[in-house]
């Protein structure tokens, strides 16, 4: 059961990271040329994101904090009982919210 919700939430940081993959602009640096594209278009390059960027993008209120319903983004495909007991894992003081602190200490680590 533990790594089904793992895998589920792993699925989850991939589209979040896909989200944010859509939201970065483009950085201006002409030492790098523009690097050709190997993969068919409209599909993102694979990426490893930090806890940070993850965080971000879930915290859709920009409070600095994940609820529940926040949080059970990286879990879509996951029953309401299996995220919050995951919820609850992650949420090391248990006061029903997650911190970037919290957060990172249970991220996954590459």
């Amino acid at each position: 059961m533990k790594y089904s919700i793992l895998r589920i939430a792993l699925g989850g940081l991939v589209a979040a990271g896909t989200m944010v993959y859509g939201q970065q602009q483009p950085q201006d640096n002409p030492k790098q040329p523009p690097q050709q594209q190997s993969q068919p278009p409209g599909q993102a390059p694979k990426q490893s994101m930090t806890a940070e960027q993850v965080f971000a993008t879930l915290d859709t209120n920009h409070d600095g904090k994940l609820s529940e319903e926040e949080f059970s983004k990286l879990f879509r495909d996951a029953n309401a009982a299996d995220v919050q007991q995951e919820f609850s894992r992650w949420d090391k003081n248990g006061d029903h919210v997650i911190t970037i602190e919290e957060f990172k200490a249970s991220y996954p680590q590459q």
